[in-house]
């Protein structure tokens, strides 16, 4: 019988039947897995599938093509940290449904996991100064996100002129940053650049002016680019958490 171990991630977690969970994790070496979890009326195992936890989790199957069985061993429970701080708490829903939505099944995503599990680990973290710090971590990680499934912004140097100073701009068409000198004429069809990724310091700009920005980056990606490349009208949609919470945002 095709069996292993490995640590995840709890994506989502679904009733199924009277006595079954579905359950999805991304693992740190097997990617996104599916599979089935018996006795979901058990309060362990509820608490230990909440989604962001970190878990440990064994896998086993009759036959490889089948969806298996689950054994979980809870590590790190990250929304029982953060129950208190709704809008990390979104934040945390709409990291689960994109990775759901876009991460193929059994295929090894490594840099994902890390970099899910490194962000996970800042979102614990409460910033005395301003707490709205770790949103710039959210919009990077969705960033890398898109670059780890085949859609790279390339926010170094300017596709123009090719200088690596005085970016303003990404392009939307290449998803290349610009130059205000490289963008002349075209810079109101352009994507602004925020500073915390890369682009220029633009006085008088705010922080929260800064995250929309970035937020206004990856949705256009996201929908334009990602979601028009998947031949599936069931999927043709960012998830409703993801929605939600630039909304949350937009409204701070």
């Amino acid at each position: 019988m095709p069996e292993w171990n490995d640590i995840g991630i709890v994506l989502s977690a679904k009733k199924y039947g009277e006595k079954g969970l579905i359950i999805n994790i991304l693992t740190e070496t097997h990617g996104r897995y599916v599979g089935w979890v018996n006795n979901y009326k058990s309060k362990s195992i509820l608490s230990n599938v909440q989604p962001g936890n970190l878990v440990k989790v064994f896998w086993k199957s009759r036959i490889i093509e089948q969806m298996g069985h689950f054994k979980i061993e809870l590590i790190s429970s990250i929304s029982g940290k953060i129950f208190d701080e709704k809008l990390k708490l979104q934040a945390l829903t709409s990291l689960c449904s994109l990775l759901e939505k876009f991460l193929p099944e059994r295929q090894s995503y490594s840099e994902v996991f890390n970099a899910t599990k490194a962000f996970l680990n800042a979102l614990e973290i409460i910033d005395a100064v301003d707490n709205k710090q770790w949103i710039k971590g959210y919009v990077k990680w969705e960033i890398g996100l898109l670059s780890s499934i085949g859609f790279s912004l390339d926010l170094k140097q300017c596709a123009v002129t090719g200088q690596k100073n005085n970016l303003y701009f990404v392009s939307p068409k290449t998803g290349k940053a610009v130059s205000k000198d490289g963008a002349g004429e075209f810079a109101p069809r352009l994507l602004k650049l925020p500073m915390f990724l890369g682009g220029a310091k633009v006085i008088g700009s705010s922080l929260h002016e800064e995250i929309i920005m970035g937020f206004n980056i990856t949705t256009y990606f996201f929908k334009n680019k990602l979601l028009l490349s998947i031949n599936d009208t069931r999927i043709m949609s960012l998830p409703n958490p993801r929605d939600r919470l630039e909304n949350m945002i937009k409204k701070l």
